[in-house]
């Protein structure tokens, strides 16, 4: 009986050890994996992006480049990313509690602010992606247009809370439709 026990206890762990093992090995790929997927040109810095994308996207539209729109978007993407991932870990425990009031009270705070630097450089991608639909089109590539504008389209809130509503995604439905030779078509505003 007693060796029964040892052999029950000894067996465990190892066995806790090998699935200690295999997450720490798992959660090393996993960061080695990410590293190499973002870690190949430095951190990006939203406040600092956020400034230079106003500067460029507040020119008139004939001044503002190809490149540096595509720069633009990349660069907002990425931030948008890396900001995402702490705005997951805040959302995800957001939603586990969203039973408790107190939880809510402290938590909101914070995670509502990486929301806003999140949207605003989701938004200034996809300001970027609808110029450079602007930009191919006026030029006569509009295969590549249409697919910027698609982009922007798909990405862009679905209603803008703003002004008469037609923000990005209907702004950018519009041109593929202009492309298509179907601006006849109604598109949706907003749902109030």
């Amino acid at each position: 009986m007693k060796f029964c026990k040892t052999l029950i206890i000894t067996t465990s762990l190892l066995f806790s050890t090998v699935v200690i093992s295999a997450e720490r090995e798992d959660v090393e790929k996993l960061r080695a994996e990410q590293i190499k997927k973002w870690g190949t040109s430095g951190l990006p810095k939203p406040q600092e992006l956020i400034a230079k994308a106003k500067v460029i996207l507040n020119k008139p539209i004939e001044l503002q480049t190809i490149g540096e729109l595509r720069k633009t978007a990349e660069n907002s993407n990425k931030a948008a990313n890396y900001v995402g991932f702490i705005l997951d870990q805040y959302a995800s425990y957001y939603r586990e509690n969203y039973k408790y009031d107190f939880v809510q009270e402290k938590v909101a705070p914070f995670h509502d602010k990486y929301v806003v630097i999140s949207n605003k450089l989701k938004n200034l991608r996809n300001q970027s992606y609808l110029n450079l639909g602007k930009k191919l089109a006026s030029q006569g590539n509009e295969t590549e247009a249409f697919f910027y504008f698609r982009d922007a389209y798909r990405l862009a809130s679905f209603t803008d809370e703003e002004g008469d509503h037609k923000g990005i995604r209907y702004k950018a439905e519009r041109e593929m439709l202009k492309l298509l030779e179907l601006g006849d078509m109604e598109s949706f505003v907003y749902w109030q």
